[in-house]
Parts: structure tokens; C-alpha cells; sequence
């Protein structure tokens, strides 16, 4: 028995009515996302004084207050000597680096397990980079140590 083409597939069955689909979000999910939006605003409230937690004596909040500065503007315009920095750097990447090297030796011992080739390769990888970028911090200029160290001390953002 011959096989009819899909041509005539087609014609000989039936148009069925498609129904189009539409996904509507609840509103609960709505309200979450307004949360989180808010949640990543930065304004000057949420900024708040931290520096009678941290034993500062609380001057930094009157001074705040009256100049206009977050607190970020404050640290940037107190930051230390270029050499003091490029040490503060070196000992944080060095840390890293120990850290690292510590969780590759852990990693090493459970070979057997899926995945952890490629996490080695991951860890080697990343102590590379910061090995070079270890090297990089001694011969760089004043502006890219300053830049670094407001990104890993004062904005607490990773070295990578």
C-alpha cells in the first residue's frame, strides 16, 4: 500500500483549532521583583554609619552628615600610601593564592569523583592568573595599585 505524501497529509485530516497559550505571572512574583529592584537601589538612607560598630567613636557619621560624602568617597579620599597598598594587595592575592592551592591539594586526594578534574583545572588556572597578576601589581603605576585597592578593600569585590 503506497504511502500518500505529505501534501496530502495535510488536506486529508482535519484542521484542529490551536489554542494560544499565555503564561500570566502571579502577582506575588511582581511584588518580589519590585522588592529586589528596591533592594538594589543605592540611596542615602540604607547607607547607614558603621563606624561606631567598627570602633571609629562615631565622628565619621557627623562629618558624613555635614559634607555630603558616602562613605565610599571617604575611604577613597583616605586611602594609604601607594606603598602600603601594593603590600596590603600582595599579602590579600598571596592569601588567595594559599587558599587555593590548600582546596587543590584537598580536591587532589578525591580524584575518583566526577568533576573534579575539571574543578583542578579551574583552581590552577585562577592561582595562574593571580600569579601573574601578583607579578603585574610590582612593575604597575600608582593609579592601576590605587584602582585595584579601592575594588578589593573598599568596594569588598573579588580579586577575579
Amino acid at each position: 500500500m503506497a504511502k500518500p505524501s505529505a501534501e496530502k497529509r495535510t488536506e486529508a485530516t482535519p484542521e484542529r483549532p490551536t489554542h494560544a497559550l499565555t503564561v500570566v505571572q502571579p502577582k506575588k512574583l511582581e511584588g518580589l521583583l519590585d522588592t529586589i529592584n528596591l533592594l538594589n537601589e543605592v540611596t542615602e538612607r540604607i547607607g547607614e554609619d558603621r563606624s561606631g560598630d567598627l570602633g571609629g567613636g562615631g565622628m565619621a557619621g557627623a562629618t558624613q552628615g555635614q559634607q555630603g560624602q558616602s562613605w565610599r568617597d571617604q575611604a577613597i579620599a583616605h586611602l594609604p600610601e601607594t606603598a602600603a597598598m601594593q603590600k596590603q594587595l600582595t599579602d590579600h592575592i598571596q592569601t588567595e593564592v594559599r587558599g587555593l592551592r590548600r582546596e587543590a591539594r584537598r580536591l587532589s586526594h578525591r580524584t575518583t569523583k566526577k568533576g573534579v578534574a575539571h574543578k583542578l583545572t579551574e583552581l590552577y588556572a585562577r592561582i595562574r592568573r593571580l600569579n601573574g597578576l601578583l607579578t603585574e601589581l610590582l612593575e604597575t603605576s600608582v593609579d592601576v595599585i590605587r584602582r585595584l585597592y579601592i575594588r578589593i578593600f573598599v568596594d569588598k569585590q573579588a580579586v577575579l
